[in-house]
């Protein structure tokens, strides 16, 4: 089995540049790759390009597993669903917003001030951006609660970022969506600002980091080796 991180950048992202990890893993449960999670709406060809360079394209995609609803990890399931003809799968929690057609984050500058040091003109920026975002809703095919086998890894129900926001483990990489993050070497709980629950975010971010892993892929940041 081979994983692959195809390596995305949202610029302007409240003045910084923000790193964004898809996760490719050879043999997915209905025989071809297995996607976690999919980019923003419009990096399609992107990770197109990056699939061709591997050797595969999007109708390889048999598999797409979404960590949690927002539209970062969610934003082309859909297509892929149609163009590959691919299972989609998501946490029953998190899909009444999966099923919208557009995401609203309703943020406080003064919030995000707090946690990045962001200028209001960057805020003000990033949220008209982020919010005039077209989303298409998701079909999802398999509804998931946790402890469930995809493939050869194992999902855990890690609620706090949202309320069904899953990780993915094989005993050796555990691919970890936004519930833990890489910023700059320091490895981090979810921002407070884009969590539904703070202090279950903190919970499922300190068991994430107490279980054996040889890999951890964090959406945003670099990997993680133990």
């Amino acid at each position: 089995m081979k994983v692959r991180v195809i390596r995305l950048y949202e610029p302007e992202f409240f003045g910084t540049v923000l790193s964004h990890n898809v996760t490719i893993v050879e043999g997915g449960p209905s025989g071809g790759l297995m996607m976690v999670d999919t980019g923003l709406p419009g990096y399609l060809e992107l990770i197109e390009k990056e699939l061709k360079n591997a050797g595969y394209s999007i109708e390889d995609i048999s598999d797409v597993v979404i960590t949690h609803y927002h539209i970062d990890h969610s934003g082309n399931a859909e297509e892929i669903r149609k163009i590959a003809k691919a299972k989609v799968y998501a946490h029953e929690s998190d899909l009444p917003f999966l099923s919208k057609s557009e995401q609203i984050f309703n943020l406080k500058y003064e919030d995000v001030k707090d946690e990045l040091k962001v200028s209001k003109e960057d805020f003000d920026k990033t949220v008209k951006r982020i919010n005039s975002m077209k989303f298409t809703p998701v079909n999802v095919d398999v509804k998931l609660k946790g402890n469930e086998e995809i493939g050869e890894f194992k999902t855990i129900h890690v609620p706090g970022h949202t309320p069904g926001h899953i990780a993915l483990y094989n005993g050796e990489v555990l691919i970890v969506g936004d519930a833990v993050r890489n910023i700059g070497g320091k490895v981090l709980p979810p921002l407070k600002f884009f969590s539904w629950n703070y202090e279950e975010a903190k919970k499922s971010f300190e068991l994430l980091l107490s279980m054996k892993f040889k890999y951890m892929i964090p959406f945003h940041g670099d990997v993680i080796n133990s």
